[in-house]
């Protein structure tokens, strides 16, 4: 059979029998059988923390990457903008 675990209950209470209150069981893991027609596709495993910290770190790490990148092209396009706006006054000789 199976590696199955057996241990050992005393009974408190019960609504079916009153006269196997403080008799002792012994219980038995059965595993249950699939669902017909399940192909027993294994369980995914479930990944450890430290996997999903070093996951989590990276994924973190490409994130950073790409906002000091997005910061730096919104930092150019804004001094790009105060140079064009500074040309338009010089042009127009107006008065700031």
């Amino acid at each position: 059979m199976g590696k199955n675990k057996s241990a050992k209950y005393k009974i408190t209470n019960t609504d079916i029998d009153k006269k196997i209150i403080g008799k002792q069981v012994t219980v038995e893991k059965v595993k249950s059988k699939g669902v017909p027609g399940n192909d027993r596709t294994p369980p995914k495993k479930q990944k450890s923390t430290r996997d999903l910290l070093i996951e989590f770190m990276g994924e973190q790490r490409e994130f950073n990457k790409q906002q000091i990148e997005f910061n730096a092209r919104i930092e150019k396009e804004v001094l790009n903008l105060g140079n064009r706006l500074d040309r338009v006054i010089k042009v127009n000789n107006l008065k700031e």
